[in-house]
């Protein structure tokens, strides 16, 4: 019985293990009128990846979280990701502020940190939803 005991113990601990590291803040970013941008490092920082969902839009991206490469570019971060097969900056932030653009759209959103919407984030789990998602 003990043994069945460690052995299920071990079992959750190699599982709890197996999850890819997370930054430990999610951060948000609105445009003020619904949409939100909700960004979390994935990986280790020299990675260079993160999680982004964007929630309150019109747009197959609704609700979807992607995983994007991340590129600093003189004083802006640009997260990128394949669209159709070609690199797609999806994203640009500059301090607090930036812009979110989506395949098939003509213009940017301009968006702004949000701090409220930031300390309601989980990044535990915003990866959990993440993970179910790509399976």
């Amino acid at each position: 019985m003990a043994a069945t005991l460690l052995a299920m113990m071990l079992s959750v601990c190699v599982q709890a293990d197996s999850r890819p590291a997370v930054g430990a803040q999610v951060k948000a970013y609105s445009d003020g009128q619904g949409l939100n941008v909700w960004v979390v490092r994935f990986g280790p920082r020299s990675a260079q990846q993160a999680l982004v969902q964007v929630t309150g839009v019109a747009h197959a991206w609704d609700r979807q979280i992607q995983k994007m490469d991340v590129q600093g570019v003189q004083d802006e971060a640009h997260y990128t990701l394949p669209v159709a097969g070609k690199p797609f900056v999806a994203l640009t932030l500059r301090g607090s502020s930036g812009e979110l653009y989506l395949p098939g759209e003509q213009q940017g959103h301009p968006l702004h940190y949000d701090a409220t919407l930031s300390s309601n984030g989980n990044a535990q789990h915003f990866l959990s939803d993440y993970l179910e998602q790509s399976e």
